[in-house]
Parts: C-alpha cells; structure tokens; sequence
C-alpha cells in the first residue's frame, strides 16, 4: 500500500487501516503458529504413544517366544521321560517274558526226565513181571533145543 502524502503529513486513516491490517495479519500468523505449535505437540505425543506401544509390541513378543521355547523345552523334556517310561516298561516286559520261556523251558527238561523215568521203570517193572519171566524162560528153552 502506498501512502499519499498531504499538506500535513500521511493520511492519518489510510496509516490506521494500513496498521488494523498489518495487526490483523501478525494475529492470524500468530494464531497459525499456535495451531501449528499445537498440532506439533499433538504429533509428538502421538508419536512417543505409538513409541511406547512398539516397545510394548516387541517386548510382548519376546516374551511370548521365550514362554513358547519354555514350553516346547518342557514338551520336548516329557516326551523324552515318557519315551523312556515306555522303554523301561517295555524291557521289563522282555524280562519277564524271557524269565517265563526260561521257566517252561526248565518245566519241559523236568518233564522230559520224568517221562523218561516213568518209561525207565516202567519197563524195569515189564522186566521184572512173573510174565515176562516166563516169557524170557520160554525163549530160553527154544534156543536151546
């Protein structure tokens, strides 16, 4: 704005308009630096939430990866106990299985020593019978004549 100049100086309304305006224009800047100046904390804020929700984010994962490896670790630890309670019940199974094959085998040796000596006296009884005497005698008497 350019200002005429009068016999007494500048234009005294045309200096207090250009002056209203130029206030005007420092009041809206300042009110814009304000609003900026709030927004900017307003971002800032946002910024050092959305901070601290990542480190909560990244701590929670970490945290539940170290329970999962603790129960994969304890999964892992009872498959291995329960494998070897299987092996163990397993062998003794064998054990007992193998003492019980031992015990007929013992049953079948014993038997087959009685039977043997059931036959054994079986026949020394046969031998030793009137009948088979006389039968015996008989032959005896045929081979010599």
């Amino acid at each position: 704005m350019e200002f005429k100049k009068q016999f007494r100086g500048y234009n005294k309304h045309m200096v207090n308009e250009y002056v209203k305006k130029n206030d005007e224009i420092i009041q809206l800047k300042d009110s814009e630096i304000e609003t900026l100046k709030q927004a900017k904390e307003a971002l800032v804020k946002q910024n050092e939430l959305l901070l601290h929700r990542v480190n909560i984010t990244e701590k929670t994962n970490e945290e539940i990866a170290r329970l999962a490896l603790k129960e994969a670790s304890d999964l892992i630890e009872k498959a291995k106990r329960n494998a070897n309670m299987i092996l163990k019940e397993s062998l003794d199974y064998v054990r007992t299985l193998n003492s019980e094959v031992e015990g007929y085998k013992d049953q079948a040796i014993a038997f087959r020593a009685n039977v043997e000596k059931m036959s054994k006296d079986l026949l020394d009884t046969i031998d030793q019978s009137e009948i088979f005497y006389l039968i015996k005698e008989s032959e005896n008497q045929s081979s010599e004549e």
